[in-house]
């Protein structure tokens, strides 16, 4: 009884090693691979979560010395203003009106003057050279005009009469050069209180 006994046990345990010989549970159970298959979308890496910034091109800075548009300006008022009295001069002698003719001619004169003089104040600028030269260039016509209209007016001469409104011409021709380079400028920033910075044409 004690011999069967044993036998029972003895083949107890050779039933348990053959069982973990070939392959049975261990004590520490792993977790078995998902047979689902995952949608996976993969993260954007950071660099290409960062869209590039659009910088917003930077608007062309003004770029004349200090006091250079200021300067300017005020000989550009005188400008403007002489090349009205260029196109007032003849509508008035169109309406016989010689006296407010004549006060227009000496008035052209002197505001041209004062326009060439008031360049001298304003800084010296490269980039700007050219225009200041066309528009000294254009007052000095604007002050023979008035002087030819002058003495046409005061002497009568078909002569000077002639003269200015030859010089009247040149005047025409050289203006819409001008306004394009007085619209560059605008586009670059410059402002004149009040004033457009165009030149009238005769």
């Amino acid at each position: 009884m004690r011999t069967s006994r044993l036998l029972s046990v003895l083949a107890l345990c050779v039933s348990a090693a053959i069982a973990v010989a070939c392959g049975g549970p261990t004590g520490t159970p792993r977790p078995s691979p998902s047979l689902v298959e995952l949608d996976f979308t993969p993260q954007p890496s950071a660099t290409a979560r960062e869209s590039p910034s659009s910088t917003p091109a930077a608007s062309r800075a003004p770029t004349w010395p200090v006091g250079w548009d200021t300067a300017f300006c005020t000989m550009l008022a005188d400008a403007v203003i002489s090349q009205e009295l260029v196109v007032d001069i003849e509508r008035a002698l169109e309406e016989e009106a010689l006296r407010d003719a004549r006060g227009l001619s000496r008035e052209l004169t002197a505001t041209a003057i004062a326009a060439s003089a008031s360049m001298e104040d304003i800084p010296d600028w490269d980039d700007g050279a050219d225009l200041l030269s066309d528009i000294a260039a254009l007052m000095t016509l604007d002050a023979l005009i008035g002087e030819e209209y002058e003495t046409y007016l005061r002497d009568d001469s078909r002569g000077a009469l002639r003269r200015a409104r030859n010089l009247r011409r040149e005047n025409e021709a050289a203006v819409p050069g001008i306004n394009t380079e007085l619209e560059s400028l605008e586009s670059a920033g410059l402002s004149c209180p009040g004033m457009t910075l165009q030149l009238e044409s005769p």
